[in-house]
């Protein structure tokens, strides 16, 4: 029996077939010929379907379709090819290892290039492949050359035996799956085809360099002087000798922008003028030499200074046969006293997790994206970089080693879904990391403890460390990722340590580090962390592995909530090195939505489900500090706040200033007086130290003297403020001279002054009407005056939201008792209380409540006093407080207190205190909607309305909302393009509201930011002028 499945794609033994050995990136203009752009296309159903690549002709390939390589063939107009899908953890096709479906969907592409007598003459000719999803076969003038799998992976081939002069015809048939899609499940779109860069490369036939290992140590412990070890391996035999040259350094300082940057990854290096060092090897001799360097500068991510450097293979006239150039960066990485170091100091990440992802053209990433992603991360103070889960195309290590990054870089490696049956069979309740050691232990025999994978890891761990070797950001290399723990990785782990011993190793999955040189956890809480600390430290706080973050603050959302705390745990304890936030961006593809709000189209950015899949893991892909256009969510914002390297603190008349960087002083920075707008003379601090000078300013940031990198003078690294800075004006209460109308009607209470009318319904209990001369400012609307519900996010999900529904308060009714109405006394004009009863339908408990009106000239005192009784009580409530809709004579707000962004009990350091404007402020509206646009801390409110003048609301640090959609209306919606829009101001004014957490994937609202089932009294003052 014939087996329809070809054994190239269920035999994971077989990675690869004539594929050369990996070697350290380089390039160069005279290297390099693109093969990107149109290529003949077509699509078939199976492998079985495709055509023989052998006897495809140019003329019948060129009459298909075309399509732009690199890019996904599903993400095609109209989707053509088929559709994306996203799954997190669950494979998308049956789980029959190693075997893909036989219905596998096959691409074939073709294109031709053309050789003259020249170059066949002088050059060895090889075609490189970037990335390309899942695994493929090359055929050259139909001659098969060879196939690779590893999708993330470069792959380079011999095809000089294949070419000829004149037209040459390449086809490759691209498979979707096979024996590694099971071990590349990376929570991600699945999508296939020719996704990074096609080269055709030439490499002078009489020798060249096939390979180059820079490494830096220091000879001393005191990290100054260094040496230097090139290897070069050459292939042929017709030179004379090697010229090293190496050039003056370009400090970290230096300035890029991001023209000047893709200018250099595009081969167009400018090099300095001053030789450094200069050394000659000739043939015949060792081509691994070792060079003394007297005190270099040394390459961070403070201060990331590099050496260019040129290697010329000469020939035996003296001509240059080829030249090499790059750049090293003279740093050494330990593990010293049980923690990381660099140049012998301890670091502390203050990183991100970031996936390949652009909206319109899915991991196909244009490099000029990826610069202003760098970019980005700099603004904002990221200082590391962990690539999940695979290597990044090779250009991008250059930007990491240019604007400065601890790098982890990791194995293209993810099983996840081999543990998804076991879940859903036990759903297995445990504490981490005890629930991952019962995972792997049931599950790891299928991949990782599989020795038939065996040679697929170490293929992954072999590219990895071989292509990236030379990259002075990279500190760290990592095995993979949640792919359980075996064999295999062990081998990976031995492989490595042969292949680079300068370097540590990373597995989260390898709870223990036996095979790994760092502790590594993912959204523990801090109970867990400190545990672990304690059972890893010594009676004298000793410990041997540090412990980092490789996932934690799950940015899903409005989140993640508590990085504060967090930071100020890294701070305390040298056991913890920091982490990296899951994740940059969220995954979302563009793509033409019905709103459900106007039926019209939109553009909307699709998450899991929204292409039909039959499987999917829904909005778990919107889970990133940016959107899916890769532009800061308030997330980020909050981040950057909590991870500033300088540290100001304002007390009473002074003001304290600590330098939390790893290496640099503070010389590079001006701290500037916000209050004067004059500098503070600051002395210079070195890492950790701190100086307090006396001062009465109340608010102070720390900027850029120079530009440096890509960040330009002026740019903000820091600041302090003082509590509230502003103060709260003066409200003069306004004392009735005359008695006002009043009229307790049948149905309706009203209180009407020479300026103010107000008129409250006794059944519902609510404010029918607020007229301030003449103008209406809030109208009847629906549901009860105070609420307690707001829009879920998405760390609300997987608990709190399910309580809350549990319990109705979704479905919290007013029940009124009793009204009435008194004449004003102490200067008031009338004094309005509705006794009544809130409580949800279904169940006993609810809030026995008393709400007082007092109602004077020219403001009203809302008084509010609820007593929660009754049986089976919430744990806990969204929110409490009053909500309005504002009536058509609103024009504009403004607030004294946080802002000018969103903020909530947990998620509020990057907020300042100050007086904003609604001009100030645009609502931030999250790719999948959810609760938005709150202000913690607010002092007044004023809302001015035209003809009516303003309405002042003094509330003693409550939160607002202030928007044009009522919750339910975000409720309802699947996409932003969704969301109602009633053409009318909604605000809410909250005694209370619920933290936001990062519950999605990690701990619960610390208990200190939930909003607790318990009475609730408070009171604020509507106050007109």
């Amino acid at each position: 029996m014939s087996c329809l499945i070809p054994e190239n794609l269920r035999n994971p033994k077989k990675v690869h077939e004539n594929r050369l050995p990996t070697r350290a990136y380089y390039y160069g203009q005279d290297i390099f010929e693109s093969l990107n752009g149109p290529w003949a296309f077509a699509l078939f159903d199976a492998p079985l379907d495709a055509p023989d690549a052998k006897n495809l002709d140019w003329e019948t390939a060129k009459k298909w379709s075309t399509i732009s390589v690199p890019s996904h063939w599903e993400l095609q107009e109209d989707w053509k090819y088929g559709k994306p899908i996203y799954t997190n953890v669950q494979y998308p096709i049956p789980i029959d290892i190693p075997n893909p479906p036989t219905v596998n969907p096959t691409g074939v592409y073709a294109r031709t290039f053309e050789l003259d007598s020249k170059s066949i003459e002088s050059f060895e000719h090889r075609l490189r492949f970037e990335g390309v999803d899942n695994c493929y076969e090359l055929y050259v003038n139909g001659q098969y050359v060879g196939f690779n799998k590893g999708s993330r992976n470069g792959a380079e081939f011999d095809i000089q035996k294949y070419v000829s002069e004149g037209e040459n015809l390449v086809v490759v048939k691209v498979f979707k799956w096979s024996d590694s899609t099971y071990i590349e499940d990376q929570d991600q779109w699945w999508l296939s085809g020719i996704y990074r860069d096609v080269s055709l490369l030439k490499l002078p036939k009489k020798a060249h360099i096939e390979d180059v290992r820079v490494t830096t140590t220091f000879v001393d412990s005191q990290y100054q002087d260094a040496e230097l070890s090139v290897k070069v391996d050459v292939q042929g035999s017709s030179y004379d000798h090697i010229n090293f040259t190496l050039y003056e350094p370009e400090d970290g300082s230096k300035v890029y922008d991001a023209s000047s940057l893709l200018n250099e990854e595009n081969g167009n290096t400018t090099f300095s003028t001053k030789e450094f060092i200069s050394f000659s090897t000739k043939k015949n001799e060792e081509t691994a030499f070792k060079i003394n360097v007297k005190a270099p500068e040394h390459w961070t991510a403070e201060n990331p200074t590099l050496y260019k450097y040129q290697l010329d293979l000469i020939g035996s006239d003296g001509s240059v046969i080829q030249s090499i150039k790059h750049h090293v960066g003279f740093r050494q990485v330990e593990l010293k006293d049980g923690n990381i170091t660099v140049n012998g100091k301890d670091i502390l990440f203050r990183g991100v997790n970031r996936h390949d992802h652009h909206p319109r053209f899915g991991r196909a990433v244009p490099l000029d994206f990826v610069v202003r992603d760098l970019i980005l991360m700099k603004k904002f103070n990221i200082n590391a970089v962990r690539n999940s889960h695979y290597p990044n195309h090779p250009k991008v290590y250059d930007l990491f080693d240019k604007l400065g990054f601890w790098v982890i870089d990791e194995a293209d490696l993810e099983t996840h879904g081999v543990q998804e049956p076991f879940n859903r069979h036990t759903n297995l309740e445990a504490e981490y990391p005890d629930t991952k050691n019962k995972l792997y232990d049931v599950n790891a025999h299928y991949l990782s403890d599989n020795p038939e994978y065996e040679v697929a890891y170490l293929d992954r761990a072999s590219q990895l460390v071989l292509r990236d070797v030379n990259h002075p950001s990279i500190i760290i290399w990592s095995l993979g990722n949640e792919a359980c723990y075996g064999r295999n990785h062990k081998a990976m782990y031995k492989l490595i340590k042969q292949l680079d011993p300068t370097r540590l190793v990373h597995y989260e999955g390898d709870l223990n580090a036996l095979s790994a040189d760092i502790f590594s956890f993912m959204y523990p809480t801090f109970e867990i962390m400190e545990r672990w600390r304690k059972n890893h430290t010594d009676e004298n706080g000793k410990f041997e592995k540090p412990l980092i973050l490789c996932e934690y603050g799950h940015a899903m959302g409005n989140g993640p909530g508590s990085l504060k705390e967090y930071q100020e745990l890294f701070y305390k304890e040298k056991f913890y090195q920091g982490g990296f936030i899951w994740e940059w961006a969220n995954h979302g593809i563009e793509f033409e939505d019905v709103s459900t709000a106007d039926g019209k189209l939109h553009k909307a950015y699709a998450y899991g489900g929204d292409f039909k899949e039959e499987v999917h893991d829904g909005v778990f892909i919107m889970d990133g500090l940016c959107n899916s256009e890769h532009n800061p969510t308030p997330g980020l914002v909050e981040y950057k706040k909590v991870i500033e390297p300088v540290h100001i603190k304002i007390a009473h008349g002074s003001v304290t200033i600590t330098n939390k960087h790893d290496f640099i002083t503070t010389d590079h920075l001006l701290f500037i007086d916000k209050d004067t707008g004059k500098t503070i003379d600051v002395p210079s601090l070195k890492p950790e130290e701190s100086v307090t000078i006396p001062s009465d300013t109340t608010y102070v940031v720390a900027v850029l003297k120079d530009d440096a990198g890509v960040l330009k003078a002026g740019h903000e690294i820091a600041w302090g403020q003082a509590e509230l800075p502003l103060k709260v004006p003066d409200f003069v209460t306004e004392t009735a001279e005359k008695a006002a109308k009043i009229n307790d009607g049948k149905r309706y209470v009203s209180v009407e002054s020479s300026g103010l009318h107000f008129i409250l319904d006794k059944l519902l209990g609510k404010i029918e009407s607020l007229k301030v001369k003449g103008k209406e400012i809030s109208s009847k609307f629906e549901g009860s005056s105070i609420t307690f519900w707001r829009p879920p996010t998405n760390n609300d999900e997987p608990r709190d939201f399910k309580n809350w529904k549990k319990y109705n308060i979704d479905l919290m009714k007013q029940n009124i008792h009793g009204v009435s109405v008194e004449k004003g006394s102490n200067g008031s004009l009338a004094v309005v209380t509705v006794n009544s009863r809130i409580s949800p339908v279904v169940f006993y408990y609810g809030f026995e409540t008393v709400q007082k009106y007092t109602i004077f000239a020219n403001k009203i005192n809302l008084n509010t006093s609820m007593k929660l009784t009754g049986e089976y009580q919430p744990p806990d409530f969204p929110r409490v407080g009053y909500e309005f809709w504002l009536g058509d004579s609103y024009e504009s707000f403004e607030w004294l207190g946080r802002g000018p962004g969103e903020s909530y009990p947990d998620k509020k350091e990057s907020q300042r205190f100050g007086l904003y404007d609604s001009k100030d402020v645009e609502e931030f509206v999250y790719d999948y909607p959810q609760e938005n646009g709150n202000h913690t801390d607010t002092h007044f409110l004023n809302i001015k309305f035209e003809g009516a003048g303003k309405l002042s609301i003094f509330q003693k640090e409550k939160p607002f909302n202030f928007k044009i959609s009522d919750e339910y209306g975000v409720d309802e919606a699947a996409h932003a393009c969704d969301v109602k829009r009633y053409g009318r101001h909604y605000l809410r004014l909250d005694h209370a509201i619920h933290g936001v957490g990062s519950e999605a994937c990690g701990p619960a609202v610390l208990d200190q930011y939930r909003l607790k089932a318990q009475d609730f009294n408070f009171e604020f003052d509507l106050a007109f002028e």
